[in-house]
């Protein structure tokens, strides 16, 4: 079951209390951010502007979180002490994963070190172990093109993460769904997903995406 609802997270009305296995989601990280890696610009992301609306979302996953639920949060080191602030209420933080690129990005070319990093917050809900073994908290992952998303994660990422804390059958919540990556992924291991995004543009563009991949994967 892949569904991807057009509209705001915030109440997560559409799902049900303790039912979510996974959340893997990446927010607006309140920097107001626009990608300078394309010629062609994309539209400014919704509620980037500040992070009021940070305390009432972390209190709806754990609304909608099974007792031993993993969140997958990625962040920013501008805001990343707020994001663990608010998590830390509720929830039990138990390590900041480092998502290195292939690449470095653009921003202050002379005065200040090249990122090449995302950070994410690894959450728990309870005591769950994770699937596979013990991992680095450094994953390697190639960046994409952001062709569809300013912030648009490679589906290996994503499917790295999905599988080391569920499996098939386990329904994932990806909030901020963007260009649909966590969907695909979820497709790919046959999980259980459904995401919202409240831009009807990239909406389109990920009902679109995911549409072609789940018809690509029938024919073979």
């Amino acid at each position: 079951m892949i569904k991807l609802i057009k509209g705001s997270c915030f109440g997560l009305h559409e799902v049900s209390t303790g039912s979510i296995d996974v959340v893997a989601t990446d927010p607006p990280y309140g920097m107001s951010f626009q990608s300078n890696y394309r010629k062609e610009k994309h539209i400014k992301i919704e509620n980037d502007s500040n992070l009021e609306w940070l305390p009432g979302w972390v209190l709806d996953l754990k609304r909608v979180s099974k007792e031993d639920a993993h969140l997958y949060i990625f962040c920013s080191w501008h805001n990343v002490d707020v994001f663990k602030k608010e998590f830390e209420s509720v929830f039990n933080v138990k390590n900041i994963l480092i998502w290195e690129k292939n690449n470095t990005g653009m921003g202050d070319l002379y005065g200040d070190y090249a990122p090449k990093y995302e950070m994410c917050l690894f959450i728990s809900n309870g005591n769950k172990k994770l699937n596979n073994g013990r991992h680095s908290n450094i994953i390697k992952a190639k960046r994409t093109d952001n062709e569809l998303h300013p912030t648009q994660k490679p589906v290996n990422l994503m499917e790295f993460l999905i599988e080391k804390s569920s499996k098939p059958g386990d329904l994932i919540l990806d909030c901020f769904s963007g260009s649909g990556t966590t969907a695909i992924a979820c497709h790919n291991l046959n999980r259980d997903f459904i995401g919202y995004e409240i831009n009807e543009d990239y909406y389109n563009a990920a009902m679109k995406r995911i549409e072609q991949h789940t018809n690509q994967q029938k024919l073979f």
